[in-house]
């Protein structure tokens, strides 16, 4: 649990990748969703899912753009710029 605690407080870029791929799938569908499993942990034999509400998408967005910036990944920041004039 406190590894998990320090990837999210730190913005894993593991963690970033698996956001921004959820939101984009979601803001990409067809279907107008209001929120996203960002991702799926299992902590003692269970498994609990981080739910992401549409409120959240741009600050979550914001987030990754910061993660991707600091490794260049510079494509995927130009994609959530344009997502977040968007949403």
């Amino acid at each position: 649990m406190a590894e998990f605690k320090a990837r999210l407080e730190n913005s894993d870029l593991r963690m970033s990748i698996e956001i921004f791929s959820q939101i984009k799938k979601a803001f990409y569908s067809k279907v107008n969703r209001k929120k996203v499993t960002a991702f799926t942990v299992i902590i003692g034999g269970e498994e609990i899912d981080f739910i992401l509400e549409r409120q959240y998408w741009i600050k979550s967005l914001t987030t990754c753009m910061n993660s991707f910036a600091e490794v260049d990944m510079f494509e995927e920041c130009i994609e959530i710029q344009k997502m977040i004039k968007e949403l």
